[in-house]
């Protein structure tokens, strides 16, 4: 059984945003273990327990310690050790060794790495062995692309929640008929100390067209829906993409989910990256692309390699290409801002318009008026006469 070991740490950003995380073989014992926050003197500024577990996947339990009021926040706090019971399993710092003065790693010496942007995190795929700048920072191992528990997915035997489906299963697909779930998994989020961006999003029903969605649905952030066609939001997207849910806030019905303190997610990958019926509108599958394979652990890629074999290219997805152009984040708030502007600019344009053509009835009502007023004067002129 491998020791435990922090997979990754955020140690920048605002404190909401600040987070460690460790992984231990799932089932082990942690009771033992303790996480030390040092500061660049050597001394102990704070000493925990993992607490509860956040998330189990392929075989780990996740352990998450975040928040403004954990010790990542404490001032001065560069150094992580983490210690089972007596024995100091790894002693982190960033940007200068940290020699501990006191505390369960007195005497023992840090291992510095250069800190990540303020926005990266630092991440181990290996055991603790060796870390890289992650620039999508992932605390407990939530996937980019999920559906809420709760969420009815449609298949060729009727509409199931998507917590209840399993490897082997089949969903319905609008391009390739029913397909075979070959990958699925399930975790909570805890949600309390969030970014804003990086809270769930509600389409409400209608939000995409009518009856489009048929019923309220969450997804994560970066979870794609088809646009521009097949009746979602076909007058904002001139042909069919797939668009981030959180690029679509501007629009009515769509917003990040504020009041929510945690969040089951449910993800499924199928053969092929596939458009797919979720609470009745159209959706994606995860598409296992580098950016989400580099956000998982290295024995969850591999498993996902041994299923869907090697990617055809260092920039291709296990199960690509895509089912659709795959469009930005910024590209879409981009064209929603300009349709937004020139619907400003034409309804502008109409309203000048109409005042012009209020204008001019006024004048013509007017000059009726003064044409009336004319002939009765006229006539009474006739008759005096």
């Amino acid at each position: 059984m491998a020791e435990p070991y922090i997979s990754e740490i955020k140690p920048r950003g605002l404190a909401s945003e600040r987070f460690l995380e460790v992984r231990v073989d799932e089932g082990t014992y942690v009771g033992d273990v303790r996480l030390v926050f040092y500061d660049y003197n050597g001394t102990a500024r704070s000493t925990i327990g993992l607490g509860e577990i956040n998330s189990t996947e392929n075989g780990s339990d996740i352990y998450l310690i975040s928040g403004p009021d954990s010790p990542l926040n404490i001032q001065g706090v560069r150094g992580y050790a983490l210690v089972q019971g007596t024995t100091v399993l790894q002693f982190t710092s960033f940007e200068r060794e940290i020699a501990a003065t006191d505390g369960l790693a007195v005497s023992e010496t840090s291992v510095s790495y250069p800190a990540p942007p303020q926005t990266s995190s630092i991440q181990s795929d290996d055991g603790g062995a060796t870390y890289y700048t992650q620039s999508n920072p992932n605390p407990g191992q939530v996937p980019p692309v999920c559906f809420a528990a709760g969420t009815m997915i449609r298949t060729p035997n009727g509409e199931r929640a998507v917590e209840t489906l399993r490897v082997g299963d089949l969903v319905s697909t609008l391009d390739h008929g029913a397909q075979e779930i070959r990958f699925i998994h399930t975790n909570t989020q805890p949600l309390e100390f969030a970014a804003a961006s990086n809270r769930p999003v509600l389409i409400q029903a209608g939000a995409l067209g009518p009856c489009l969605p048929a019923n309220d649905l969450i997804v994560s952030p970066q979870h794609r829906m088809l646009v521009g066609g097949r009746g979602q939001l076909q007058n904002q997207f001139k042909a069919e993409a797939l668009a981030p849910a959180k690029s679509l806030t501007s629009l009515h019905g769509i917003r990040h989910m504020r009041g929510k303190r945690e969040m089951t997610w449910v993800h499924f990958a199928c053969d092929a990256h596939e458009v797919i019926f979720a609470d009745g509108c159209l959706s994606e599958s995860l598409l296992l692309g580098p950016m989400v394979l580099k956000g998982l652990a290295a024995t969850v890629r591999s498993a996902l390699i041994d299923t869907f074999g090697a990617a055809s290219a260092p920039d291709a997805a296990l199960n690509g290409p895509p089912a659709r152009r795959c469009l930005s984040v910024g590209a879409v708030r981009r064209l929603l801002a300009k349709g937004a502007a020139n619907k400003a600019v034409r309804l502008g344009s109409e309203i000048r318009k109409w005042d012009a053509d209020l204008e001019r009835e006024m004048h013509e009502a007017g000059l009726v008026s003064e044409f009336r007023l004319m002939h009765q004067s006229c006539k009474g002129m006739r008759l005096a006469v």
